[in-house]
């Protein structure tokens, strides 16, 4: 791991989960993140993960994962509507970046509650996200607190 002068740290991703967006073993550049983190739908993110979510896709040099941030603190998601799409507060998500259609073979719905972020791989019949963590205490959420960076995909 590489980090620059603007907080910009360099990873490699050790897994398929956020293909094709990241592929499996391609470096990228996050830009590191403090407690003031604002986050927003459809961001790239690295995370750590809850101590209750053990799965093979951790990063193997970090223990950092990397998903894409479906509902902020607030909204509502469920999946999926009549085309397949995951919607977030009644509006359906246009996700050209989705390996699958449809958007999730496991089907979810609550309120992402204060501080939480429920979040999903772009790979979505492989990668173990927040859908697959429904049953723990967290809900398949995670902590805003555990984003630990934002990924430049345009740099991926």
């Amino acid at each position: 791991m590489v980090e620059d002068i603007t907080g910009r740290r360099g990873f490699r991703t050790g897994s398929a989960a956020m293909e094709p967006t990241i592929k499996k073993g391609q470096h990228f550049i996050a830009r590191m993140v403090g407690a003031d983190f604002v986050p927003k739908t459809g961001e790239v993110i690295l995370y750590r993960p809850p101590a209750s979510w053990t799965d093979p896709s951790s990063q193997p040099d970090t223990g950092f994962r990397i998903a894409r941030i479906i509902g902020a603190p607030g909204n509502s998601v469920s999946c999926c509507d009549a085309t397949g799409k995951v919607v977030v507060d009644g509006r359906s998500l246009s996700e050209p970046y989705v390996s699958a259609h449809p958007a999730s073979a496991a089907d979810f719905e609550l309120d992402v509650p204060p501080g939480r972020l429920w979040i999903m791989g772009d790979n979505r019949d492989i990668s173990a996200d927040s859908r697959y963590y429904q049953d723990t205490a967290e809900h398949g959420t995670i902590a805003v607190s555990d984003v630990v960076g934002v990924v430049d995909t345009r740099s991926s």
